[in-house]
Protein backbone atom coordinates (compact mmCIF):
# COMPACT_ATOMS: atom_id res chain seq x y z
CA UNK A 1 0.00 0.00 0.00
CA UNK A 2 1.23 3.33 -1.04
CA UNK A 3 2.31 5.31 2.40
CA UNK A 4 1.09 9.20 1.94
CA UNK A 5 4.08 10.40 2.33
CA UNK A 6 6.12 8.91 -0.51
CA UNK A 7 6.39 10.70 -3.67
CA UNK A 8 3.65 10.45 -6.03
CA UNK A 9 6.17 10.87 -8.64
CA UNK A 10 9.90 9.74 -8.43
CA UNK A 11 12.04 10.28 -11.52
CA UNK A 12 15.89 8.68 -10.61
CA UNK A 13 19.09 8.86 -13.38
CA UNK A 14 16.80 9.71 -16.47
CA UNK A 15 18.72 10.05 -19.37
CA UNK A 16 16.83 10.29 -22.75
CA UNK A 17 18.98 10.18 -26.24
CA UNK A 18 18.85 12.27 -29.20
CA UNK A 19 19.22 11.44 -32.70
CA UNK A 20 22.34 10.69 -34.21
CA UNK A 21 22.35 13.78 -36.00
CA UNK A 22 21.57 16.37 -32.93
CA UNK A 23 23.97 18.77 -31.39
CA UNK A 24 24.26 16.93 -28.06
CA UNK A 25 23.72 13.34 -27.25
CA UNK A 26 21.20 13.23 -24.73
CA UNK A 27 18.12 15.55 -24.20
CA UNK A 28 17.96 14.74 -20.49
CA UNK A 29 20.85 13.06 -18.98
CA UNK A 30 20.87 11.57 -15.67
CA UNK A 31 17.87 13.86 -14.09
CA UNK A 32 16.28 12.99 -10.43
CA UNK A 33 13.72 14.11 -7.95
CA UNK A 34 10.82 13.74 -6.49
CA UNK A 35 7.17 15.37 -6.26
CA UNK A 36 5.24 14.61 -3.27
CA UNK A 37 1.87 14.87 -2.79
CA UNK A 38 0.33 18.08 -2.45
CA UNK A 39 3.51 19.47 -3.74
CA UNK A 40 4.39 21.62 -6.53
CA UNK A 41 8.14 21.29 -7.82
CA UNK A 42 8.43 23.76 -10.77
CA UNK A 43 11.07 22.89 -13.73
CA UNK A 44 12.81 25.78 -14.78
CA UNK A 45 15.24 26.20 -18.03
CA UNK A 46 15.98 27.67 -21.38
CA UNK A 47 14.06 26.19 -24.52
CA UNK A 48 15.98 23.00 -25.05
CA UNK A 49 16.60 22.61 -21.12
CA UNK A 50 14.58 19.47 -21.22
CA UNK A 51 11.63 20.11 -19.18
CA UNK A 52 8.69 19.28 -21.90
CA UNK A 53 10.66 16.64 -22.89
CA UNK A 54 10.89 14.73 -18.99
CA UNK A 55 6.86 16.06 -19.02
CA UNK A 56 6.01 13.74 -22.22
CA UNK A 57 8.53 10.53 -20.84
CA UNK A 58 6.24 10.58 -17.82
CA UNK A 59 3.23 10.39 -19.52
CA UNK A 60 4.36 7.93 -22.37
CA UNK A 61 3.90 10.95 -25.18
CA UNK A 62 7.79 10.71 -25.86
CA UNK A 63 8.55 11.39 -29.66
CA UNK A 64 9.58 8.09 -31.56
CA UNK A 65 13.31 9.56 -31.81
CA UNK A 66 13.15 9.50 -28.56
CA UNK A 67 15.07 6.70 -26.21
CA UNK A 68 14.60 6.16 -22.49
CA UNK A 69 17.68 4.70 -22.30
CA UNK A 70 18.64 4.82 -18.75
CA UNK A 71 17.26 5.46 -15.08
CA UNK A 72 13.58 4.71 -14.18
CA UNK A 73 10.03 6.52 -13.56
CA UNK A 74 8.15 5.37 -10.86
CA UNK A 75 4.22 6.58 -10.20
CA UNK A 76 3.45 5.69 -6.96
CA UNK A 77 5.93 2.60 -7.28
CA UNK A 78 4.92 1.86 -10.95
CA UNK A 79 7.72 2.05 -12.91
CA UNK A 80 6.43 3.50 -16.56
CA UNK A 81 9.69 3.07 -18.51
CA UNK A 82 8.73 -0.67 -19.15
CA UNK A 83 4.61 -0.28 -19.10
CA UNK A 84 2.75 -0.98 -22.39
CA UNK A 85 0.95 1.16 -24.56
CA UNK A 86 -2.23 -0.03 -22.99
CA UNK A 87 -1.25 0.32 -19.26
CA UNK A 88 -0.31 4.10 -20.03
CA UNK A 89 -4.00 4.64 -21.79
CA UNK A 90 -5.21 3.39 -18.62
CA UNK A 91 -3.12 5.57 -16.19
CA UNK A 92 -3.71 8.88 -18.09
CA UNK A 93 -6.40 10.80 -16.65
CA UNK A 94 -7.08 8.19 -14.15
CA UNK A 95 -3.36 8.51 -11.84
CA UNK A 96 -1.73 11.42 -13.68
CA UNK A 97 -2.94 14.22 -16.11
CA UNK A 98 -1.61 17.10 -18.20
CA UNK A 99 -2.65 20.66 -18.94
CA UNK A 100 -1.37 21.65 -22.35
CA UNK A 101 0.52 25.01 -22.81
CA UNK A 102 -1.74 26.05 -25.81
CA UNK A 103 -5.44 25.01 -25.35
CA UNK A 104 -6.80 25.84 -28.59
CA UNK A 105 -4.71 23.17 -29.95
CA UNK A 106 -5.03 20.73 -27.35
CA UNK A 107 -8.68 20.76 -27.58
CA UNK A 108 -10.83 19.41 -30.53
CA UNK A 109 -12.53 22.49 -32.16
CA UNK A 110 -15.76 20.58 -33.78
CA UNK A 111 -16.68 18.87 -30.30
CA UNK A 112 -18.14 20.65 -27.69
CA UNK A 113 -16.45 21.42 -24.48
CA UNK A 114 -18.02 18.81 -22.08
CA UNK A 115 -18.39 16.01 -24.14
CA UNK A 116 -14.61 16.48 -24.43
CA UNK A 117 -14.55 16.43 -20.67
CA UNK A 118 -17.17 13.65 -20.97
CA UNK A 119 -14.89 11.58 -23.06
CA UNK A 120 -12.75 10.68 -20.44
CA UNK A 121 -15.40 9.72 -18.16
CA UNK A 122 -16.63 7.17 -21.27
CA UNK A 123 -13.04 5.92 -21.42
CA UNK A 124 -12.48 5.24 -18.09
CA UNK A 125 -15.31 4.58 -15.70
CA UNK A 126 -18.83 2.75 -15.85
CA UNK A 127 -20.75 5.55 -15.44
CA UNK A 128 -24.26 6.20 -17.37
CA UNK A 129 -24.86 9.43 -19.72
CA UNK A 130 -26.75 10.73 -16.38
CA UNK A 131 -24.24 10.33 -13.91
CA UNK A 132 -21.74 11.76 -16.59
CA UNK A 133 -22.94 14.75 -17.59
CA UNK A 134 -23.50 15.41 -13.74
CA UNK A 135 -19.93 14.97 -12.90
CA UNK A 136 -18.87 16.74 -15.95
CA UNK A 137 -20.94 19.94 -14.47
CA UNK A 138 -19.92 19.41 -10.80
CA UNK A 139 -16.45 19.60 -12.42
CA UNK A 140 -16.86 22.78 -14.55
CA UNK A 141 -18.53 24.51 -11.56
CA UNK A 142 -14.62 23.60 -9.42
CA UNK A 143 -13.07 25.27 -11.84
CA UNK A 144 -14.91 28.30 -11.13
CA UNK A 145 -16.48 28.53 -14.59
CA UNK A 146 -19.40 30.65 -15.00
CA UNK A 147 -22.78 29.34 -16.29
CA UNK A 148 -21.41 25.71 -16.20
CA UNK A 149 -24.89 24.46 -18.73
CA UNK A 150 -23.60 27.13 -21.50
CA UNK A 151 -19.79 26.12 -20.98
CA UNK A 152 -20.79 22.30 -21.25
CA UNK A 153 -22.24 23.22 -25.25
CA UNK A 154 -19.93 25.56 -26.07
CA UNK A 155 -17.45 24.73 -28.56
CA UNK A 156 -13.54 26.06 -27.66
CA UNK A 157 -13.48 29.20 -29.97
CA UNK A 158 -16.66 30.71 -28.23
CA UNK A 159 -14.30 30.49 -25.16
CA UNK A 160 -11.70 32.66 -23.93
CA UNK A 161 -8.02 31.96 -23.91
CA UNK A 162 -8.33 31.55 -19.60
CA UNK A 163 -11.91 29.28 -19.97
CA UNK A 164 -10.19 27.53 -22.50
CA UNK A 165 -7.47 26.63 -19.93
CA UNK A 166 -10.04 25.74 -17.48
CA UNK A 167 -11.55 23.44 -19.39
CA UNK A 168 -8.24 21.79 -20.05
CA UNK A 169 -7.79 21.36 -15.87
CA UNK A 170 -11.47 20.24 -15.46
CA UNK A 171 -10.18 17.23 -18.48
CA UNK A 172 -7.17 16.69 -16.83
CA UNK A 173 -8.40 16.75 -12.82
CA UNK A 174 -12.14 15.02 -13.45
CA UNK A 175 -10.93 11.65 -12.33
CA UNK A 176 -8.82 13.54 -9.42
CA UNK A 177 -5.06 12.02 -10.06
CA UNK A 178 -2.54 11.94 -8.23
CA UNK A 179 0.03 13.60 -10.46
CA UNK A 180 -0.70 16.84 -12.81
CA UNK A 181 1.19 17.98 -15.04
CA UNK A 182 1.38 21.31 -16.24
CA UNK A 183 3.56 22.57 -19.11
CA UNK A 184 3.84 26.03 -19.52
CA UNK A 185 -0.16 26.46 -18.86
CA UNK A 186 0.01 30.37 -18.66
CA UNK A 187 2.63 31.92 -21.27
CA UNK A 188 -0.01 33.02 -23.42
CA UNK A 189 -2.28 34.70 -20.79
CA UNK A 190 -2.49 38.17 -19.53
CA UNK A 191 -1.80 39.12 -16.15
CA UNK A 192 -4.99 38.88 -14.42
CA UNK A 193 -6.28 35.67 -16.32
CA UNK A 194 -2.93 33.76 -15.12
CA UNK A 195 -3.37 35.09 -11.37
CA UNK A 196 -6.38 33.26 -11.55
CA UNK A 197 -5.54 30.26 -13.04
CA UNK A 198 -2.52 29.71 -10.92
CA UNK A 199 -4.55 30.30 -8.11
CA UNK A 200 -7.47 27.83 -9.13
CA UNK A 201 -4.59 25.26 -8.94
CA UNK A 202 -3.11 25.79 -6.17
CA UNK A 203 -6.28 25.30 -4.35
CA UNK A 204 -7.61 22.49 -6.65
CA UNK A 205 -4.29 20.84 -5.78
CA UNK A 206 -4.28 21.61 -1.93
CA UNK A 207 -7.91 20.54 -1.60
CA UNK A 208 -6.86 17.07 -3.64
CA UNK A 209 -3.10 16.83 -1.94
CA UNK A 210 -2.20 16.39 -5.85
CA UNK A 211 1.46 16.03 -6.53
CA UNK A 212 2.09 18.71 -8.75
CA UNK A 213 5.15 18.88 -11.94
CA UNK A 214 4.76 22.62 -12.92
CA UNK A 215 7.28 23.65 -16.36
CA UNK A 216 7.64 27.28 -16.81
CA UNK A 217 10.18 29.49 -17.75
CA UNK A 218 8.73 32.28 -16.20
CA UNK A 219 10.10 32.93 -12.17
CA UNK A 220 7.21 35.20 -11.13
CA UNK A 221 5.75 32.30 -11.69
CA UNK A 222 7.37 30.04 -9.62
CA UNK A 223 7.81 32.28 -6.79
CA UNK A 224 3.75 32.76 -6.98
CA UNK A 225 3.12 28.66 -6.98
CA UNK A 226 6.25 26.58 -6.56
CA UNK A 227 7.63 24.34 -3.12
CA UNK A 228 10.59 23.18 -4.49
CA UNK A 229 12.71 24.01 -7.91
CA UNK A 230 14.62 22.13 -10.46
CA UNK A 231 16.69 24.15 -12.73
CA UNK A 232 17.66 22.51 -16.08
CA UNK A 233 20.24 23.33 -17.92
CA UNK A 234 20.94 21.47 -21.68
CA UNK A 235 18.89 18.41 -19.87
CA UNK A 236 21.16 17.95 -16.67
CA UNK A 237 20.19 19.42 -13.27
CA UNK A 238 21.97 22.55 -12.19
CA UNK A 239 20.17 22.86 -8.87
CA UNK A 240 17.27 21.58 -6.68
CA UNK A 241 15.91 23.14 -3.56
CA UNK A 242 13.35 25.00 -2.17
CA UNK A 243 11.69 27.87 -3.79
CA UNK A 244 13.14 30.39 -1.22
CA UNK A 245 16.98 28.71 -1.60
CA UNK A 246 17.10 28.78 -5.54
CA UNK A 247 15.26 31.87 -6.01
CA UNK A 248 16.65 34.12 -3.29
CA UNK A 249 19.96 32.78 -2.64
CA UNK A 250 21.22 30.62 -6.03
CA UNK A 251 24.57 28.49 -6.29
CA UNK A 252 24.97 27.35 -9.26
CA UNK A 253 26.12 30.31 -12.28
CA UNK A 254 23.26 29.62 -14.44
CA UNK A 255 20.74 29.99 -11.77
CA UNK A 256 22.25 33.29 -10.90
CA UNK A 257 21.97 34.17 -14.88
CA UNK A 258 18.47 33.25 -14.88
CA UNK A 259 17.61 35.56 -12.10
CA UNK A 260 19.69 38.42 -12.85
CA UNK A 261 17.63 38.40 -16.05
CA UNK A 262 14.09 38.41 -14.86
CA UNK A 263 13.29 42.00 -15.44
CA UNK A 264 12.22 44.29 -12.43
CA UNK A 265 8.75 45.54 -11.99
CA UNK A 266 9.87 48.95 -11.31
CA UNK A 267 11.22 50.89 -14.12
CA UNK A 268 15.08 52.06 -14.06
CA UNK A 269 15.64 55.92 -14.00
CA UNK A 270 15.57 57.66 -17.47
CA UNK A 271 16.27 60.46 -19.44
CA UNK A 272 12.94 62.53 -19.96
CA UNK A 273 12.42 62.80 -24.04
CA UNK A 274 13.07 66.96 -24.95
CA UNK A 275 9.31 68.44 -25.73
CA UNK A 276 11.23 69.83 -28.29
CA UNK A 277 12.13 66.11 -30.08
CA UNK A 278 9.31 66.06 -33.00
CA UNK A 279 6.24 63.94 -32.66
CA UNK A 280 6.89 61.08 -34.79
CA UNK A 281 3.06 59.67 -33.88
CA UNK A 282 0.13 60.87 -32.51
CA UNK A 283 -3.55 59.62 -32.66
CA UNK A 284 -6.67 61.78 -31.81
CA UNK A 285 -10.20 59.80 -30.67
CA UNK A 286 -9.14 56.72 -32.31
CA UNK A 287 -12.05 54.60 -32.94
CA UNK A 288 -12.14 50.95 -34.25
CA UNK A 289 -16.15 49.43 -34.07
CA UNK A 290 -16.94 46.02 -35.83
CA UNK A 291 -20.28 45.22 -36.60
CA UNK A 292 -21.87 41.52 -35.90
CA UNK A 293 -25.58 40.31 -36.90
CA UNK A 294 -27.73 38.20 -34.67
CA UNK A 295 -31.52 37.11 -35.73
CA UNK A 296 -31.36 40.47 -37.63
CA UNK A 297 -29.86 42.64 -35.37
CA UNK A 298 -27.07 44.86 -35.50
CA UNK A 299 -24.52 44.55 -32.66
CA UNK A 300 -21.49 46.97 -31.94
CA UNK A 301 -18.26 45.91 -30.70
CA UNK A 302 -15.99 48.96 -29.70
CA UNK A 303 -12.77 47.69 -29.86
CA UNK A 304 -11.28 51.00 -29.41
CA UNK A 305 -12.82 54.59 -28.13
CA UNK A 306 -11.47 58.08 -28.42
CA UNK A 307 -8.20 56.84 -27.66
CA UNK A 308 -5.38 59.62 -27.91
CA UNK A 309 -1.48 58.68 -27.70
CA UNK A 310 1.48 60.63 -28.33
CA UNK A 311 5.06 59.28 -29.32
CA UNK A 312 8.32 61.61 -30.11
CA UNK A 313 11.12 60.68 -31.94
CA UNK A 314 13.67 58.16 -29.34
CA UNK A 315 10.92 57.86 -27.33
CA UNK A 316 8.86 54.45 -26.38
CA UNK A 317 5.30 54.12 -25.52
CA UNK A 318 4.14 50.84 -24.52
CA UNK A 319 0.16 50.25 -24.12
CA UNK A 320 -0.67 47.29 -21.49
CA UNK A 321 -4.23 45.73 -20.74
CA UNK A 322 -5.85 42.39 -20.77
CA UNK A 323 -6.44 40.71 -23.44
CA UNK A 324 -9.28 42.20 -25.40
CA UNK A 325 -8.26 45.42 -23.79
CA UNK A 326 -7.50 47.28 -27.28
CA UNK A 327 -4.22 46.85 -27.49
CA UNK A 328 -3.45 44.99 -30.79
CA UNK A 329 -6.36 46.79 -32.48
CA UNK A 330 -5.07 49.92 -31.69
CA UNK A 331 -1.51 48.62 -33.17
CA UNK A 332 -3.65 47.36 -36.22
CA UNK A 333 -4.95 50.82 -37.07
CA UNK A 334 -1.79 52.85 -36.81
CA UNK A 335 -0.18 50.34 -39.14
CA UNK A 336 -3.21 50.08 -41.16
CA UNK A 337 -3.52 46.30 -41.24
CA UNK A 338 -6.72 47.60 -40.38
CA UNK A 339 -9.27 50.52 -41.33
CA UNK A 340 -9.99 53.10 -38.51
CA UNK A 341 -13.70 53.79 -37.83
CA UNK A 342 -12.97 57.19 -36.54
CA UNK A 343 -10.39 59.84 -34.98
CA UNK A 344 -6.91 61.12 -36.99
CA UNK A 345 -3.65 59.32 -37.04
CA UNK A 346 -0.90 61.69 -37.60
CA UNK A 347 2.67 59.72 -38.62
CA UNK A 348 5.22 62.67 -39.77
CA UNK A 349 2.51 65.44 -39.14
CA UNK A 350 0.63 63.56 -42.48
CA UNK A 351 -2.84 62.53 -41.53
CA UNK A 352 -3.21 58.70 -42.41
CA UNK A 353 -6.47 58.31 -40.69
CA UNK A 354 -8.14 58.13 -43.79
CA UNK A 355 -5.64 57.62 -46.28
CA UNK A 356 -6.07 56.69 -49.98
CA UNK A 357 -5.38 52.90 -50.48
CA UNK A 358 -3.20 54.03 -53.18
CA UNK A 359 -1.28 55.75 -51.01
CA UNK A 360 -0.59 53.07 -48.63
CA UNK A 361 2.38 51.95 -50.14
CA UNK A 362 4.45 55.27 -49.17
CA UNK A 363 3.06 54.63 -45.36
CA UNK A 364 4.80 51.05 -45.21
CA UNK A 365 8.45 52.17 -45.31
CA UNK A 366 7.52 54.71 -42.46
CA UNK A 367 6.04 52.41 -40.00
CA UNK A 368 7.23 48.61 -39.44
CA UNK A 369 6.23 45.67 -37.48
CA UNK A 370 7.59 42.98 -35.43
CA UNK A 371 5.02 40.19 -34.51
CA UNK A 372 4.68 37.90 -31.89
CA UNK A 373 5.95 34.69 -33.58
CA UNK A 374 8.98 35.01 -34.97
CA UNK A 375 8.61 31.84 -37.13
CA UNK A 376 5.44 32.39 -38.33
CA UNK A 377 6.17 35.51 -38.97
CA UNK A 378 9.24 34.52 -41.66
CA UNK A 379 8.83 31.98 -44.79
CA UNK A 380 10.24 29.18 -43.79
CA UNK A 381 11.05 28.42 -47.37
CA UNK A 382 13.03 31.65 -47.87
CA UNK A 383 16.61 32.18 -46.18
CA UNK A 384 16.89 35.16 -43.40
CA UNK A 385 18.70 36.92 -46.50
CA UNK A 386 15.76 37.27 -49.07
CA UNK A 387 13.38 38.26 -46.20
CA UNK A 388 15.25 41.41 -45.05
CA UNK A 389 16.10 42.38 -48.76
CA UNK A 390 12.39 41.69 -49.91
CA UNK A 391 11.13 44.84 -48.64
CA UNK A 392 13.74 47.30 -49.92
CA UNK A 393 14.24 46.07 -53.11
CA UNK A 394 10.06 46.75 -53.71
CA UNK A 395 11.08 50.18 -53.22
CA UNK A 396 13.77 50.16 -55.63
CA UNK A 397 16.99 49.30 -54.16
CA UNK A 398 19.20 46.89 -55.92
CA UNK A 399 20.29 43.85 -54.63
CA UNK A 400 23.88 44.54 -54.04
CA UNK A 401 22.66 47.71 -52.21
CA UNK A 402 19.91 45.63 -49.87
CA UNK A 403 22.19 42.82 -49.08
CA UNK A 404 25.24 45.30 -47.82
CA UNK A 405 22.58 47.04 -45.74
CA UNK A 406 21.07 43.17 -44.46
CA UNK A 407 24.80 42.57 -42.86
CA UNK A 408 25.60 45.55 -41.65
CA UNK A 409 21.81 44.86 -40.10
CA UNK A 410 22.63 41.61 -39.08
CA UNK A 411 26.15 43.07 -37.07
CA UNK A 412 23.43 45.60 -35.48
CA UNK A 413 21.45 42.29 -34.04
CA UNK A 414 24.40 40.80 -33.01
CA UNK A 415 24.15 38.01 -35.51
CA UNK A 416 26.69 36.79 -37.59
CA UNK A 417 25.95 38.64 -41.05
CA UNK A 418 27.07 35.12 -42.88
CA UNK A 419 24.04 33.31 -41.45
CA UNK A 420 21.92 35.28 -44.21
CA UNK A 421 22.35 32.11 -46.32
CA UNK A 422 20.37 30.43 -43.60
CA UNK A 423 16.57 29.23 -43.13
CA UNK A 424 14.48 30.19 -40.21
CA UNK A 425 14.66 26.95 -38.41
CA UNK A 426 18.30 26.75 -38.62
CA UNK A 427 17.65 29.92 -36.02
CA UNK A 428 16.93 30.10 -32.40
CA UNK A 429 13.63 31.55 -30.89
CA UNK A 430 15.41 34.46 -29.70
CA UNK A 431 17.33 34.31 -32.89
CA UNK A 432 15.21 35.00 -35.08
CA UNK A 433 13.10 37.55 -32.96
CA UNK A 434 16.72 39.71 -33.77
CA UNK A 435 15.71 38.26 -37.71
CA UNK A 436 12.72 39.75 -37.20
CA UNK A 437 14.27 43.27 -35.64
CA UNK A 438 16.90 43.35 -39.13
CA UNK A 439 13.93 43.23 -41.67
CA UNK A 440 11.90 45.58 -40.13
CA UNK A 441 15.17 47.77 -39.82
CA UNK A 442 15.40 47.32 -43.54
CA UNK A 443 13.03 49.46 -44.56
CA UNK A 444 14.69 52.30 -42.72
CA UNK A 445 11.19 53.12 -40.47
CA UNK A 446 10.40 56.56 -37.85
CA UNK A 447 8.07 54.26 -36.15
CA UNK A 448 8.69 50.77 -35.06
CA UNK A 449 5.55 48.29 -33.73
CA UNK A 450 6.43 45.52 -31.40
CA UNK A 451 2.99 43.64 -30.67
CA UNK A 452 4.08 41.22 -27.99
CA UNK A 453 7.73 40.75 -29.33
CA UNK A 454 9.05 38.99 -26.36
CA UNK A 455 6.24 37.25 -24.59
CA UNK A 456 7.35 33.76 -25.98
CA UNK A 457 10.95 34.29 -25.47
CA UNK A 458 13.13 32.55 -22.01
CA UNK A 459 13.78 35.18 -19.26
CA UNK A 460 17.23 35.20 -20.58
CA UNK A 461 16.58 35.61 -24.23
CA UNK A 462 14.24 38.02 -23.40
CA UNK A 463 16.14 40.76 -21.86
CA UNK A 464 19.02 40.56 -25.02
CA UNK A 465 16.53 41.96 -27.01
CA UNK A 466 14.82 44.03 -25.04
CA UNK A 467 18.34 45.59 -24.02
CA UNK A 468 19.00 45.31 -28.01
CA UNK A 469 15.22 47.20 -29.22
CA UNK A 470 16.24 49.98 -26.39
CA UNK A 471 20.30 49.64 -28.05
CA UNK A 472 18.55 50.34 -31.57
CA UNK A 473 15.70 52.98 -30.42
CA UNK A 474 18.84 55.27 -29.16
CA UNK A 475 21.34 54.50 -31.60
CA UNK A 476 18.76 55.13 -34.65
CA UNK A 477 16.18 57.85 -32.90
CA UNK A 478 13.39 55.64 -33.92
CA UNK A 479 9.87 56.02 -32.23
CA UNK A 480 8.59 52.63 -30.30
CA UNK A 481 4.70 51.87 -29.42
CA UNK A 482 5.15 48.72 -27.76
CA UNK A 483 2.71 46.08 -27.28
CA UNK A 484 2.53 44.00 -24.22
CA UNK A 485 0.42 42.03 -20.98
CA UNK A 486 3.69 41.70 -19.29
CA UNK A 487 4.07 44.62 -17.15
CA UNK A 488 7.47 43.58 -15.90
CA UNK A 489 8.54 44.02 -19.73
CA UNK A 490 6.34 47.84 -19.90
CA UNK A 491 8.73 48.86 -17.32
CA UNK A 492 12.02 48.56 -18.50
CA UNK A 493 11.51 49.72 -21.87
CA UNK A 494 8.85 52.04 -21.92
CA UNK A 495 9.37 55.19 -21.34
CA UNK A 496 5.29 56.34 -21.86
CA UNK A 497 2.94 53.97 -20.49
CA UNK A 498 -0.78 53.76 -21.38
CA UNK A 499 -2.99 51.32 -20.09
CA UNK A 500 -6.45 50.16 -21.60
CA UNK A 501 -9.32 48.52 -20.65
CA UNK A 502 -12.29 47.52 -22.95
CA UNK A 503 -11.03 50.25 -25.50
CA UNK A 504 -10.60 52.93 -23.68
CA UNK A 505 -6.74 54.66 -22.31
CA UNK A 506 -7.72 54.69 -18.53
CA UNK A 507 -4.63 55.97 -17.36
CA UNK A 508 -1.45 57.62 -19.19
CA UNK A 509 1.73 58.97 -17.72
CA UNK A 510 5.60 58.60 -17.01
CA UNK A 511 6.32 55.15 -16.57
CA UNK A 512 8.13 56.37 -13.42
CA UNK A 513 5.34 57.60 -12.14
CA UNK A 514 2.53 55.57 -13.20
CA UNK A 515 3.72 52.48 -11.66
CA UNK A 516 4.58 54.09 -8.44
CA UNK A 517 1.78 55.42 -8.11
CA UNK A 518 -1.20 54.08 -10.34
CA UNK A 519 -4.67 56.08 -9.93
CA UNK A 520 -7.11 54.19 -11.66
CA UNK A 521 -8.49 51.12 -10.46
CA UNK A 522 -7.67 49.01 -12.76
CA UNK A 523 -4.79 49.44 -12.84
CA UNK A 524 -3.96 49.00 -9.40
CA UNK A 525 -6.16 46.26 -10.15
CA UNK A 526 -3.37 44.83 -12.82
CA UNK A 527 -0.25 45.83 -10.51
CA UNK A 528 -1.80 44.10 -7.44
CA UNK A 529 -2.96 40.36 -9.47
CA UNK A 530 1.37 40.27 -10.86
CA UNK A 531 2.84 36.87 -10.08
CA UNK A 532 5.66 37.44 -7.74
CA UNK A 533 5.54 41.04 -7.28
CA UNK A 534 6.94 41.07 -4.17
CA UNK A 535 9.14 37.96 -4.16
CA UNK A 536 12.79 39.42 -3.64
CA UNK A 537 14.94 37.64 -6.18
CA UNK A 538 18.40 37.39 -5.65
CA UNK A 539 20.12 39.98 -7.58
CA UNK A 540 24.01 40.07 -9.00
Amino acid sequence: MQNTTDPVLSVKDLTISLPRHADRNNAVTRVSFDVKPGEVLCLVGESGSGKSVIAFSVMGLLAKALNITHGSIKLQGEDLTHATEQRMRELRCTRMGMIFQEPMTALNPVMRCGDQIDEVLQEHTSLSAGERRQKVIDMIEQVHLPDPQRMYRSYPHQLSGGQRQRIMIAMALILEPVLLIADEPTTALDVTTQAQILHLIRELQSERQTGVLFITHDFDVVAELSDRVAVLKQGEVVELGTTSQVLSAPEHPYTKMLISSVPLHEPPERHAISADAPVVLKTENLDKHYSTFSFNRKNVVKAAQNVSIEIRKGETLGIVGESGSGKSTVARCITWLIESTDGRIWLAGDDIAKLPKRDLRNLRRKVQIIFQDPYRSLNPRRTVGQSIIEGPMNYGESQVEAMAYARELMELVHLDPDGLDRYPHQFSGGQRQRVCIARALAMRPELLVADEAVSALDVSVQAQVLKLLEQIRDQMQLAMLFITHDLRVAAQVCDVVAVMSKGKVVEYGRAKELFSNPQHEYTKALFDAAPGRHFQFARN
